[in-house]
């Protein structure tokens, strides 16, 4: 079971857990979860079905219903429990043949259960931030939370079946006060709603394709990381992932922003925003926005003007969004050279490898400030997005000189970066070259012609004798250098979003053949090992995270460009 089952607007997920997971302290198994911050906290209930003794649980699931079976097969004879999230405040289970049991883990001392009457119970956990309340529709809740004083751990709960074998119960969040009690349609109806809201996502956003069933799987993925705006999270957004990296980083919601924009445009404006929302008076954006912090010890790379530019491109601006992305991308221009170039070289930098995005990319071995060809490429093609912003909005004077800044800071990081007949990392205040293998300097591609012929023949020709190019797509490190690791993050794995920079960056170069056949590499990639948050450039192998945004908008785009290339 490699996605979370949730659904869109809902800060709610049930996730299987693993033991050789080194990020949960929990044991392994089956968890309702909340996606909210990064904490300890986020498992509320360890699920088990008691049936016959076993433990092990199998599960299938729909966008709408995931069905449970006990002992580890589908029978009907051991029982099934299904499973839906109605609301993006609830989660309901319906059983039979078996009973289910919600086992907390333990948390603060100040955690409780208490009854509130007609056999719902209210459970307030203090690590998780949540107040829940436990309400059996069918069948009897038997509770075991022993009070301590000031709270009841650990806390189990068990729902059993009435005399036709079957139960129904529904956990509900609430803040301090319960409003009315909501009424409950048969379960069948709920996620009916459930499957019809995801199938109108669906046809937003591709209906059936080429790629139809993983590609379902994709939309699937993208409508269930959507959350309701809540703390700093404050419009609807779709998260990184429902299962580990809960959050939003500055550069991955421009991936799903460009996979939203054809069919919602204002969702696709909203994913842009909820970061440039946090832009500080500098000019500078956060690294990462949870619901209850934003992260501003480092940033992340201008790819901004890139896709902005893409989505003018798809036609999904309207003149408000066109005021707004000119307003906010000035400002984040700005930034970079006004604050983030030490030496006064007119060449900013990058402080370490996480503003790059790149984290623990090889060039970042060596102690930063590092001037770096990507981060120059990126504002090279921001300060053009800018100046066709600025004439569409009427703003002349101001697109000429976006054009004039642009060629200026082209002709200067050329000449100032160059080494070797193209632009490499050098030291901030040395300028002495620092020696890397990894496919971060080709991103510089992503300029195409404005690159001299000789300057890309190199690149190309590099890229494609130097043990970048695997048999399943492009590798963020050379496979033949002694820093690749075939697990090593950004050392080697592919990724979605350095995949799809590279396809942009190929075709911008007239390399049409080379970048669809990189594109269907990678799609042929998720089409065997889903998608992952990164994979083993060699065999393919899925790492890290297994339900990733924007590795499944990156697999919706190239599906729907390369499809259209010629």
């Amino acid at each position: 079971m490699d996605l979370p089952f949730s659904r869109r607007g809902s800060w709610l997920a049930i996730s299987w857990i693993k033991a050789s997971d080194p990020t949960r302290h929990v044991p392994e198994g089956l968890y309702l979860r909340t996606v909210r911050d990064r904490g300890d906290y986020q498992q509320l209930f360890r699920i088990d079905l008691p049936a016959d003794g076993g433990r092990e649980i199998r599960a299938e699931a729909s966008p709408s219903i995931m069905h449970l079976f006990p002992g580890g097969t589908k029978s009907e004879r051991s029982g099934v429990v299904d499973v839906c999230i109605p609301t993006t405040s609830s989660v309901r289970f319906r059983g039979r043949g078996t009973l289910l049991r919600l086992s907390s883990i333990p948390g603060p001392e100040l955690s409780y259960a208490i009854p509130r009457g007609e056999g719902s119970w209210i459970v307030n956990m203090l690590g998780a931030g949540l107040r829940l309340m436990l309400t059996p529709l069918r069948g009897k809740l038997h509770v075991d939370a022993p009070w301590q004083a000031q709270g009841s751990q650990p806390m189990r709960f068990e729902m059993h079946p009435d005399i036709a074998g079957e139960f129904d119960i529904v956990i509900e969040e609430f803040a301090q006060a319960l409003t009315p009690k909501r009424l409950h349609p048969p379960f069948e109806d709920e996620a009916a709603a459930v499957e019809a809201d995801f199938l109108a996502f669906a046809a937003r956003h591709g209906g059936e394709g080429p790629f139809s069933e993983t590609a379902d799987i994709a939309r699937y993925i993208l409508w269930s990381c959507i959350v309701n705006p809540e703390g700093a999270i404050t419009r609807p957004t779709v998260l990184a992932t429902k299962d580990r990296l809960t959050g939003i980083w500055s550069w991955d919601h421009c991936f799903t922003a460009l996979a939203l924009c054809p069919g919602d445009p204002a969702l696709a404006w909203n994913q842009i925003m909820t970061i440039f929302d946090h832009q500080d008076e500098f000019g500078a954006l956060p690294d990462a926005v949870f619901d209850r912090r934003v992260v501003q010890n480092f940033t992340k790379p201008p790819v901004h003007g890139w896709a902005i530019g893409r989505m003018l491109k798809l036609g999904c601006l309207d003149r408000a969004m066109k005021e707004e992305a000119y307003l906010h991308l000035a400002r984040w221009t700005d930034f970079w050279f006004s604050y983030r170039d030490y030496d006064g070289d007119g060449v900013p930098q990058y402080d370490h490898g996480n503003d790059s995005g790149w984290d623990n990319a090889s060039p970042f071995i060596f102690r930063p400030p590092l001037e770096a060809p990507d981060l120059a490429t990126f504002l090279i093609l921001q300060m053009d997005t800018l100046a066709v912003l600025a004439d569409e909005l009427e703003r002349s004077k101001e697109a000429i000189a976006w054009r004039e800044k642009s060629t200026a800071f082209l002709r200067l990081a050329t000449s100032h970066l160059t080494r070797r007949g193209r632009m490499g990392f050098v030291a901030s205040g040395t300028h002495e070259e620092i020696p890397n293998e990894s496919l971060l300097p080709y991103l510089q591609l992503l300029l195409g012609n404005r690159l001299t012929e000789s300057t890309r023949t190199s690149l190309l020709k590099s890229l494609e004798e130097e043990g970048y190019i695997t048999q399943w797509g492009i590798a963020t490190e050379s496979t033949l250098s002694q820093n690749y690791s075939s697990d090593g993050y950004w050392l080697g794995p592919i990724w979605a979003p350095s995949t799809f920079l590279m396809v942009d960056a190929l075709f911008r170069s007239g390399e049409n053949n080379l970048a669809k056949e990189i594109g269907s590499r990678f799609l042929d990639l998720v089409e065997t090992s889903g998608f992952a948050e990164n994979f083993d450039a060699i065999t393919g192998a899925p790492l890290r995270d297994r339900a990733f945004a924007w590795t499944a908008s990156t697999y919706l785009i190239l599906a729907r460009d390369i499809s259209a290339r010629p």
